[in-house]
């Protein structure tokens, strides 16, 4: 079952339940594990759908929600749409930048690129810093939530791994905002989430100047 084909088999399982379904049930029912499921969660969010964690598991709130179950486990048809979504979200005002320091799990990925973008932000690239291998760094360009959902399912589908699986779960981002307050906002909120990680004095040394003008 393709990643778009399970998100939209949990939604139906969500909107036909009379009562919250426990991430457990979820992954037994779609043959995958915890972390997938809490995954698949946090894309749906992003999506638009209103599902909440309860105590006793997921619930999908509003009939909204449900209407777009059918379209969720299509997948999408070629279009432009990728390219008009980076028309808007590439304007030609200065940007700025800002590498940020990180840790979170494979499962958490999701969430920590959605919490970005939904402040405002870009993800531009990622780097670790490995002992042996030194400085790997791949870029990302993620400036909308199609670009997160690409990257997402093509990590799933096991086209590429993230880097932070070789550090501990330790890596670098650089954002791009519109200013500086909002880039102060986008480390308020990964910080109160738990994924920020505060800079070593020798990692700053390296990174050089933290912010600049792109």
């Amino acid at each position: 079952m393709k990643a778009q084909e399970r998100r939209g088999a949990m939604l139906e399982q969500l909107r036909g339940s009379a009562r919250p379904l426990s991430g457990g049930s979820l992954a037994k029912a779609l043959g995958v594990s915890r972390q997938v499921v809490v995954q698949d969660v946090a894309l749906l969010r992003a999506e638009g759908h209103d599902i909440m964690a309860t105590a006793r598991g997921y619930v999908l709130m509003g009939a909204a929600a449900a209407a777009k179950v059918a379209a969720a486990a299509q997948p999408s048809p070629t279009s432009n749409k990728p390219q008009a979504e980076h028309a808007a979200a590439s304007p030609q005002a200065t940007r700025h930048s800002r590498v940020v320091k990180v840790r979170h799990t494979v499962a958490q990925t999701a969430d920590e690129l959605f919490t970005i973008l939904e402040n405002d932000g870009q993800v531009l690239d990622v780097s670790v810093s490995h002992r042996v291998y030194g400085r790997l760094s791949a870029k990302l360009d993620i400036l909308t939530r199609g670009d997160a959902l690409r990257f997402l399912d093509d990590i799933e589908s096991g086209k590429s791994s993230p880097l932070l699986t070789v550090t501990s779960g330790y890596h670098y981002h650089t954002i791009a905002a519109d200013s500086e307050a909002t880039l102060d906002r986008i480390e308020r909120a990964l910080a109160a989430k738990g994924y920020l990680a505060p800079f070593l004095p020798h990692e700053r040394e390296s990174m050089g100047p933290g912010n600049k003008a792109i």
